[in-house]
């Protein structure tokens, strides 16, 4: 059996249906004696030029280890399901199991928005009530509108003289 690595966009639009066709792929290859090294699911994103009109997609990769016959037949299947808008397998030398640079960078980002929230959620205990209710800018406002009324005066002026 050989090594590939299996990516495969699908149309954005049948995005919740993504983990079904992960589970049906991954039954197809291991009923043909395969095995699934690794699969990642790098969520939506935009394409660098548009297919057939769409602009975004769902990316995913599989590292899998099966023979021909299961190629054939994952091959055949992405061909036939019309939410698979392209796919793209290519033979390794050996398995990989490790994580890939661009879902690396996504778990970080998913790390840095959840200690953005954590901060926002502690910052606002923190905040007086009485700010709060007052909506922090409206003492601003008023302030604002002093300066424009004088601004205005001040033009007035320099024409009538």
């Amino acid at each position: 059996m050989r090594h590939y690595e299996v990516v495969f966009l699908v149309h954005p639009d049948q995005s919740d249906q993504v983990p079904g066709m992960v589970e049906r792929y991954e039954a197809l290859v291991e009923r043909g004696g395969g095995r699934v090294h690794r699969k990642e699911d790098w969520g939506r994103r935009q394409l660098t030029f548009p297919i057939a009109k769409i602009h975004k997609a769902h990316f995913l990769l599989m590292n899998i280890e099966v023979d021909r016959d299961a190629l054939s037949e994952l091959e055949s299947a992405f061909r036939f399901n019309d939410a698979v808008i392209r796919n793209l397998i290519v033979k390794r030398k050996e398995a990989v199991t490790g994580n890939s640079r661009i879902y690396e960078e996504e778990l970080k980002e998913k790390e840095k928005e959840r200690e953005r929230d954590q901060r926002r959620e502690q910052e606002q205990p923190r905040r007086s009530p009485e700010a709060s209710a007052a909506g922090g800018d409206e003492a601003a406002a008023p302030a604002k509108d002093q300066a424009s009324d004088a601004s205005a005066e001040a033009s007035k002026q320099e024409e009538t003289s």
